[in-house]
């Protein structure tokens, strides 16, 4: 063979070769996009809290506040450093099980070295029968790919096996936890996918975790508290996520407080906190329980002012929590004041996000660019937004 045939089919292997290797990339690049795509959206506030922390610069958070949309709803991070200079994220999830709450902390103390953990108690009333595959989900598929994230789908998987048998309507297909267009590649012919769920990049949430929507500034009236002080016991899988995040907690080295936030409390809710709260006390740890008439009163809780729900806060409300709770954080814990320090600036322009969403009042359903006229006052506590949950 001459060697200008050779050079000839030395060009057509090299040719080939990179072709192969474009399509190869190509390949990879559209499926990484579609399992971006057909996965929880970017819309979802819920995957927009995890794509905001995994963003945070490095060793710049006070404190982490983990639970479901209970916390969420409740704390305002921005203002808590407004009030005291304190980097508090909220790490949070609608129904986010207790029981994840371990691997979370792992996967927070990969990037940042938190002084305290606080967590929410709501989900303590949860049966398996009120853990829905949304509430696995948005955690599951809000995670980076890591050891974390895997002992988490494990775990799930733990939660549901023979014996133990504690969760119903969950996917039993490990594999669509990791390929998520397994899962949603209906959602496109179904309509459920909005605009911004098909851009290739991360949409962050602007307040440090502490979600923003219509119902912020949304009223309804509630019916105060049903209060307790019987006790009854928790459900066999909230005992065993309880005794699970005590038993972290031991060995973590991390100060952690435990908090039960205000709300509208139904009959017999109460005696299965009451009985929480004892046993987190008798384990050595603090716990702030807001439903009681002395802190409903210290907090100044208005049940026709301050809920857009029987479960959640509107800001006022949330206002009148997190004050409180800043101002105690600050008295008994010894979290910074960043105010002032440059690296924190993202906290200044997180605290003008949140006055702009507000600043017209309680009247506007919706950001403020989009006002919605004033709310219709309804007394019934038993109102739900579909996509909320404690």
């Amino acid at each position: 063979m001459s060697e200008d045939k050779k050079a000839k089919l030395k060009k057509r292997r090299i040719r080939k070769t990179l072709l192969a290797v474009l399509f190869l990339v190509l390949t990879f690049g559209m499926f990484t996009y579609l399992n971006h795509v057909f996965s929880i959206g970017e819309s979802d506030s819920n995957k927009q809290i995890f794509n905001a922390f995994y963003d945070e610069e490095k060793d710049t958070i006070d404190a982490i506040y983990l639970g479901t949309s209970a916390a969420n709803r409740y704390f305002i991070n921005p203002l808590a450093y407004e009030e005291e200079g304190m980097s508090v994220f909220t790490v949070a999830t609608m129904g986010m099980p207790m029981f994840y709450m371990p691997e979370l902390m792992d996967e927070v103390q990969k990037t940042q070295d938190p002084d305290l953990y606080i967590i929410e108690m709501r989900w303590l009333l949860k049966d398996r029968d009120m853990i829905t595959d949304a509430h696995i989900r948005r955690v599951t598929d809000s995670l980076k790919l890591s050891s974390n994230k895997k002992k988490i789908i494990d775990k799930t998987f733990d939660y549901m096996d023979g014996s133990k048998g504690m969760l119903g309507d969950i996917s039993d297909n490990k594999l669509d936890y990791y390929v998520p267009i397994i899962k949603y590649h209906s959602k496109l012919s179904q309509g459920e996918m909005a605009k911004a769920d098909f851009i290739p990049w991360n949409v962050n949430n602007k307040t440090k975790g502490y979600v923003m929507s219509a119902s912020t500034v949304k009223r309804v009236n509630q019916f105060p508290a049903r209060l307790s002080d019987e006790k009854a016991p928790l459900s066999d899988i909230a005992q065993r996520a309880l005794n699970e995040v005590l038993d972290y907690c031991d060995n973590n080295g991390k100060d952690v407080l435990f908090v039960l936030s205000p709300y509208s409390v139904q009959k017999g809710q109460m005696p299965k906190f009451n009985t929480a709260i004892e046993i987190v006390s008798e384990r050595g740890y603090p716990v702030v329980n807001f439903n009681s008439e002395e802190m409903y009163e210290e907090l100044g809780i208005n049940w026709d002012e301050d809920f857009y729900n029987s479960k959640h806060v509107n800001y006022c409300g949330a206002e009148k929590y997190t004050k409180w709770l800043t101002a105690y954080l600050a008295e008994h814990y010894d979290l910074t004041d960043h105010r002032g320090d440059a690296k924190y600036e993202s906290w200044e322009e997180s605290y003008k996000t949140y006055k702009a969403y507000v600043k017209d009042g309680i009247q506007v359903l919706g950001h403020k660019d989009k006002p919605g006229g004033e709310v219709k006052v309804i007394y019934n506590n038993l109102a739900e937004d579909d996509d909320e949950e404690e």
